[in-house]
């Protein structure tokens, strides 16, 4: 019979609902054990709504549990180091939201923490395992692209939909704004795609949103492997969306995203399906509380063909996948292209403990530096604007 292994997770914010709708996908083999969370508001709501047995506000308590074989890190950015070492001590497997870390002095700490506990440290690049991606590096190891030499990667994402996060944007807690907290996936699919970056040049700036970090960014990345790619992203109003374009010699891949604004049914269709949806989730709830099983619904969302990779390695003794080393690579990609945009000069990697950003950058540093970067009046103006 195979494991079923419970699962805690830390933090009951925006990211929780997706991880849940995976687990209740694969429900034979995982068990959401306890839940943690620093807003007791938050925390109750959580564990009232989806019948939790634990929830508490102190994470430990979780790591203490014997029925707790997985510990899940929903919680901001800033937050993951001082979690991940904490569960790893306690003899957890650790899966953690992207970045792993937001700055690269502490997820090279990281590297060197997990060595202590190989395999055991997952960061959630749930991109990789999507089908559309699946599908492009099949292409490209078989060479049916031919050798790559070029690319978009582009991003664009609802304003309304962040802008009341409590640390969306905070240096500090998230490592930034559109490029490090969004862009991340984009940045972890080009080094997955492309290799090892070479140079980059950047830049960025603040024009939609009441925040202390950027919300608009483009750059181009030249890689190792002599490709030339441009990539941008923006927050602001409109719809949300990804596209990109991998462009070989023999073949371009296109990849466009369904806006999360576009489609949909009519009134009368949505009114219909909402009303079924109601009727059947208030007999699942009845059935939850009894302790019966439910029928699966839909596909288990954007992270279950990650969760299931992780399923994979732990029935076969493996390492976790996208452990810290490759996790790694996103946030160095993110430093380079902020280090960019601040001094206005390109950035050569690697990027090492010298690196002029290696322990992050403060608000302090972007209010009084992001003008270097050849857009001082534009974004001295939407200084001012902000402080009044």
């Amino acid at each position: 019979m195979s494991t079923k292994f419970g699962v805690g997770v830390v933090g009951a914010g925006a990211i929780f609902p997706s991880h849940l709708q995976a687990y209740k996908f694969l429900s034979k083999r995982f068990r959401i054990v306890g839940i943690s969370d620093t807003d007791e508001l938050r925390l109750r709501s959580a564990g009232q709504k989806h019948f939790l047995p634990v929830s508490t506000l102190n994470y430990r308590e979780l790591l203490a549990r014997e029925d707790i074989d997985i510990i899940d890190i929903c919680t901001p950015p800033g937050v993951h180091a001082q979690i991940v070492r904490d569960a790893l001590q306690a003899g957890k497997y650790v899966i953690s939201e992207k970045p792993l870390a937001p700055t690269l002095a502490e997820v090279d700490e990281l590297i060197e923490f997990e060595k202590r506990y190989p395999g055991k440290l997952s960061t959630i690049f749930q991109r990789r395992y999507a089908s559309d991606v699946e599908k492009l590096m099949r292409l490209k190891d078989d060479e049916s692209l031919g050798r790559l030499v070029g690319g978009t990667f582009n991003r664009t994402a609802r304003g309304a939909f962040v802008q009341n996060a409590k640390n969306w944007g905070s240096w500090k807690m998230s490592g930034g704004g559109t490029v490090m907290t969004q862009f991340v996936h984009e940045l972890d699919l080009m080094c997955l795609v492309y290799g090892e970056p070479d140079t980059v040049t950047a830049t960025m700036d603040t024009v939609h949103l009441d925040i202390e970090s950027e919300d608009a960014f483009a750059a181009t990345v030249r890689f190792r492997s002599g490709a030339i790619v441009s990539c941008s992203s923006s927050t602001g109003e409109g719809k949300s969306g990804v596209m990109f374009d991998v462009v070989g010699t023999k073949k371009v891949h296109r990849y466009a995203s369904k806006s999360d604004d576009e489609g949909g049914e009519s009134g009368l269709a949505r009114l219909q399906t909402l009303a079924t949806k109601v009727v059947t989730k208030g007999g699942d709830k009845i059935k939850e509380r009894l302790g019966r099983p439910t029928k699966q619904k839909g596909d288990g969302g954007s992270h279950r063909p990650y969760f299931e990779a992780i399923l994979k390695a732990l029935d076969m003794g493996q390492p976790l996948p996208v452990g810290p080393a490759s996790a790694r690579h996103a946030v160095e990609l993110a430093t380079g292209i902020y280090t960019a945009a601040i001094t206005g000069e390109p950035v050569q990697f690697p990027l090492d403990s010298s690196a002029t950003y290696y322990n992050g950058i403060t608000a302090d540093v972007y209010r009084t530096r992001r003008g270097s970067g050849g857009n001082k009046q534009n974004l001295t103006a939407i200084s001012g604007r902000q402080a009044g």
